[in-house]
């Protein structure tokens, strides 16, 4: 894809939001962004799938801004929780840009229909920020890492939602700390289904 085409593609995600941030996401979005002087063609050439495949960019243009942020920050001298820490509160801070639209895409993905998009999403978020933190692992460790991850991640969300954030950065502190003190794996996965939110269980399966 050109950087023209890419301009276009980012400019239906900005006009995207505007709506959802008011609306919630539907099938309708696509109608709506084209009285957005949005065209139609622009639209299937983009997103051929439909309005999930504008979905699925939203959720991973957020992999791809927290990438670019963490370019200019050298994370290799720090130990591996410290890591983690800084990663997800960078994509807090990519989450508050646009908070209410960010709200409205969350609330959709817990809607049954779109279990699979969320797990989708989930995975991709987990596996991106493990990736960042220079995680190499290829065995046992690299599921239970990213099944760890998703229940911080996930929890935190929930916060991020309904409170401040500095109410995030505090359940995370806790949550890593919390883990931290959990000797075995299957102890932490544990931990994670039994006090991780509903939303959360259901990728446990």
């Amino acid at each position: 894809m050109n950087k023209t085409e890419n301009k276009k593609k980012e400019n239906i995600l900005i006009k995207a939001k505007k709506i959802v941030s008011i609306e919630g996401w539907s099938s309708e979005i696509f109608s709506k962004l084209q009285k957005q002087n949005i065209e139609k063609k622009d639209l299937l050439y983009f997103f051929p799938d439909g309005y999930k495949d504008l979905l699925e960019y939203a959720l991973q243009s957020i992999n791809e801004k927290l990438k670019f942020k963490l370019k200019t920050i050298n994370l290799i001298n720090f130990p591996i929780n410290k890591r983690i820490k800084k990663i997800l509160l960078l994509r807090f801070d990519i989450l508050n840009e646009d908070k209410q639209f960010y709200k409205k895409t969350f609330n959709h993905l817990l809607l049954p229909t779109n279990n699979k998009i969320s797990k989708k999403s989930l995975y991709n978020s987990v596996n991106t920020m493990w990736y960042l933190a220079g995680d190499n692992s290829t065995d046992f460790n690299f599921y239970t890492k990213r099944l760890i991850l998703s229940g911080i991640y996930t929890n935190a969300l929930f916060v991020f939602f309904s409170k401040e954030m500095k109410n995030v950065e505090e359940n995370i502190d806790k949550n890593l700390k919390r883990i931290s003190k959990i000797p075995k794996v299957k102890e932490r996965i544990s931990f994670i289904k039994d006090n991780g939110p509903k939303f959360l269980k259901s990728f446990l399966v």
